[in-house]
């Protein structure tokens, strides 16, 4: 994993040399004829402007790096906080300084960290002519007072980073600082950041090195990560020297190496997707747009739009399987991404087909992670073929679809939403991470299976999305959720659901060879528990039939006891539906045999008796029987309107014309 890392680092073109690293700065210092002229914001007001080869220094070199300029506190070189730099002090709402004990204290460790800064500037002037006209401005006292005045009135904080430019040059843009920052820290910290020999095999080369002695902190990651980052690889307990090995001895990868995997790791978390409480961090050998759409499409399936029937049917894709080379030019990032996401659907629509897709020789790497307070922590890793990755999205989206009441499939829930519609709505006095609490080792299992079409849907995902399901049906809110003005967030919230039992029976019938389950009404399924959620339904629509809110009531009460106990439960209620279908055939005769009808095949599949009590499984087969048969008769009934609709309109139409 870290050489894919390295690797990634390479093909990507990142800075990956000890010392430096990507920045995000918010503020510029403008000095030009050797006098302070103004300061200017950078970045769109949400983020700052980042600037790849600022100079850097980890934990270890800060601590180490006071005894060396002889000074109480460490500071960064040429990009710092605004109140590092120029003693930007916190403000309250009034505009005067804050003068609580965390301020205090705040300002007190600025002051001296400032000195730290001032030194370094200084050392570093004597080499770079541009940086000792720095020096000298900041050592100006009615300078800096002219900026920190323009910083206040510009609403800076004091946690803000910046950096300068001299007569219009950028110094993190120029290079002629870089030979005196690697000489300084040679000095400072006693190793030499370019060797390349040693006598330990570096883990990620197979290369003889001598190992860093420490590891650079992730600064991307957040979720769990503390604000100064977090470590993927650390040496900190007694165990790690229980060889004789001492830190970075104990996992040898050099400090050139160290440097290259945190910089991809760093710039994939920038812009990776948060599921749950992780991030997931993918990249490719090549094809990469191709493959971030597919991985994009997991996350949030509106990214990549479902193929239409029409679309699958016109005819065989003509470039899904061409070389990179291949590929069309284009001319902007909107069109590279316009044409990544159509051959990433033409990928899929030909898995769909049963096409065996060729030369897709991409690999593809997919790492799981999240933070720990300090430390950062591998959740999982993934690794194959770009057809691979493709075929598992394909299963994923076949396994997660269900038929809705209007007989369309569900739009494809995001991934995040599985989580969260497994148990019930968050009430509003509860925060997110609470709510996320309980299901919060759920997010790991459904991610490889969404990676893994062998993988099940955990059984405990199925415990907590019945009792979520049960008492959403019993009150109430169900029905009125599938009714045709149902708030969409719940009718989202049930699709999701039913299509994650769905998918559990899917992935177990593929793993066992057991019958399928379809993602509509499936007449022929042999599970009676399934045969008795059909019956539930049809039971309660008789009593519909008649007007009024006896159905809901009837679903109300007996919906929890029919699932668990159905001989009970669903024997009393055919025979009350016996009385009502005879007071409708009075007034809809052919109503009441639709009806009749229904039921009887259903009772057809059952067989003679009824099962006397249902194990869980066996009631998420009720919920889909149930379900299924709720959403094909309202599918129906849709259609019989439409047609109704159509004929009306043509007699009308043929009244005219005649």
């Amino acid at each position: 994993m870290i050489g894919a890392l390295v690797r990634q680092a390479a093909h990507a073109g990142l800075v990956a040399e000890p010392g430096f690293t990507g920045k995000e700065l918010r503020w510029m210092v403008q000095v030009s004829g050797g006098r302070y002229v103004g300061v200017i914001p950078l970045g769109d007001g949400k983020a700052g402007q980042v600037f790849r080869r600022a100079p850097d220094l980890s934990h270890p070199n800060l601590m180490a790096l006071p005894k060396y300029l002889g000074t109480e506190q460490a500071a960064h070189f040429l990009a710092d906080t605004c109140g590092v730099v120029t003693l930007l002090p916190a403000l309250d709402r009034d505009g005067n300084s804050k003068t609580d004990t965390k301020s205090l204290t705040d300002q007190a460790k600025s002051e001296t960290k400032h000195l730290a800064f001032v030194e370094l500037l200084r050392r570093a002037g004597e080499s770079v002519p541009d940086i000792q006209t720095v020096y000298e401005m900041l050592s100006d006292d009615e300078q800096m007072a002219a900026l920190q005045a323009d910083l206040i009135r510009l609403g800076a904080k004091p946690t803000d980073k910046l950096s300068f430019s001299v007569n219009g040059e950028l110094l993190l843009d120029k290079a002629d600082w870089h030979d005196w920052w690697r000489d300084f820290r040679r000095q400072a910290f006693g190793r030499s950041e370019a060797e390349s020999g040693g006598g330990m095999l570096d883990l990620t080369t197979g290369e003889l090195v001598t190992p860093a002695n420490t590891h650079p902190k992730l600064t991307k990651l957040g979720v769990g990560a503390i604000a100064v980052g977090a470590s993927l690889i650390g040496y900190d307990k007694e165990a790690f020297s229980s060889y004789g090995l001492n830190a970075g001895e104990n996992g040898a990868v050099s400090e050139d190496n160290a440097a290259a995997y945190r910089a991809a790791l760093d710039a994939l978390l920038d812009d990776a997707p948060v599921l749950g409480q992780m991030k997931v961090a993918a990249w490719f050998d090549h094809r990469e747009a191709e493959g971030q759409a597919l991985v994009n499409a997991l996350v949030d399936p509106s990214t990549l739009p479902e193929n239409t029937q029409e679309e699958l049917d016109a005819g065989e894709p003509d470039d899904y399987n061409a070389s990179e080379d291949e590929q069309p030019l284009v001319s902007s990032a909107r069109q590279q991404e316009a044409v990544a996401k159509q051959r990433a659907r033409k990928l899929l629509t030909a898995i769909r087909r049963g096409e065996q897709p060729d030369n897709l020789t991409a690999r593809y790497f997919a790492l799981a992670i999240s933070g720990a307070s300090g430390r950062a922590m591998v959740r999982d890793w993934h690794t194959g073929s770009l057809e691979e990755l493709a075929q598992a999205v394909a299963t994923w989206f076949a396994d997660l679809a269900i038929a809705t009441p209007s007989g369309r499939n569900a739009k494809r829930p995001k991934f995040f939403s599985l989580l969260l519609y497994v148990q019930r709505p968050k009430p509003a006095s509860t925060g997110l991470d609470d709510y996320l609490r309980p299901i919060r080792n759920l997010q790991l299992p459904f991610w490889r299976a969404a990676l893994e079409p062998t993988a099940p849907i955990p059984f405990p995902v199925i415990g907590k999305v019945m009792e979520a399901h049960k008492a959403h049906v019993m009150s109430g809110k169900f029905s009125e959720a599938l009714a045709r003005e149902g708030a969409p967030e719940e009718k989202a919230r049930i699709y999701t659901r039913m299509a994650l039992l769905r998918a559990y029976h899917v992935r177990q019938s593929r793993a066992n060879g057991g019958h399928p389950m379809t993602s509509s009404l499936d007449s022929q399924h042999p599970s009676p528990a399934y045969h008795c959620g059909r019956l539930m339904y049809l039971l309660a629509n008789v009593q519909d039939a008649q007007g009024g809110d006896i159905n809901a009531g009837v679903v109300q009460r007996y919906y929890g006891a029919a699932s668990s106990t159905p001989a009970l439960v669903l024997g009393r209620l055919t025979r009350l539906s016996q009385h009502h279908l005879a007071k409708i055939s009075r007034d809809k005769p052919g109503l009441a045999f639709t009806l009749e009808n229904e039921i009887a095949q259903v009772w057809t599949a059952l067989g003679a008796n009824l099962p006397r009590t249902l194990s869980l499984e066996e009631q998420t087969l009720f919920a889909l029987g149930y379900y299924q048969q709720l959403a094909h008769n309202s599918a129906q009934r849709q259609e019989r309107a439409a047609a109704k609709r159509d004929e009306t309109s043509n007699n009308a139409r043929n009244a005219q014309e005649s």
